[in-house]
């Protein structure tokens, strides 16, 4: 054979051999999981996070429950100021109060975007 038709038949199983290789690559796999394994592998998932008294906290019950301990605390602290605090921006307790009341605003926000499910 010719050194032209030599690679004129090259040419044609190069090509060949690129579209069997991009129809290959087109093809959407088709990915099955066995019944069994994914019974496995749900049985195997940890409910919680086991603690010492032996209760299962789910995943985020944890800072949820510091918010309203910390919602609680500051709103003692603003009882406990409300007394010493003049209705001045120069008084150091009135101040303190503002500051309670806008930690406060936060920590009520913060708990409402969690259970909106947005935070």
């Amino acid at each position: 054979m010719s050194d032209s038709r030599q690679k004129g038949y090259e040419l044609m199983e190069t090509e060949q051999v690129e579209r069997a290789i991009t129809s290959a690559l087109e093809r959407n796999p088709r990915v099955t999981v066995p019944q069994e394994f994914a019974a496995k592998v749900a049985q195997s998932l940890p409910g919680g996070v086991p603690t010492r008294a032996g209760m299962v906290l789910k995943a985020g019950s944890v800072g949820k429950r510091l918010a309203v301990v910390a919602m609680v605390l500051l709103a003692a602290s603003l009882f406990v100021l409300a007394p010493h605090a003049a209705t001045s921006f120069s008084s150091p307790a009135f101040d303190l109060e503002l500051m309670v009341l806008a930690e406060l605003g936060a920590v009520a926000w913060m708990l409402a975007r969690m259970q909106s499910g947005r935070l």
